[in-house]
């Protein structure tokens, strides 16, 4: 499934999400930090991490170190992909 197909499966609110992490996402790194994505996104916490876990289940993000040190990385699919 190419990121085109796994964006047409996604909310709306997710697809923003993910277009957002896209646009934040470092090169050098290949890392951005919830503290980072909700700065600039104006999500309240709870629904935040809904779409993140919507993201992460279409195989778009992955998410490393848990609460509240997450990493958020965006898969080798996603970063070889189409969208």
């Amino acid at each position: 499934m190419n990121n085109s197909e796994r964006l047409q499966t996604l909310s709306k609110p997710a697809c923003k999400l993910y277009e957002l992490i896209v646009r934040l996402h470092p090169k050098l790194t290949g890392t951005v930090t919830p503290p980072e994505i909700l700065e600039a996104c104006g999500l309240d916490v709870g629904e935040f991490y809904g779409l993140l876990n919507e993201l992460k289940e279409a195989g778009l993000i992955r998410i490393t170190n848990s609460y509240p040190f997450e990493e958020i990385q965006l898969t080798p699919e996603a970063l070889c992909g189409d969208v």
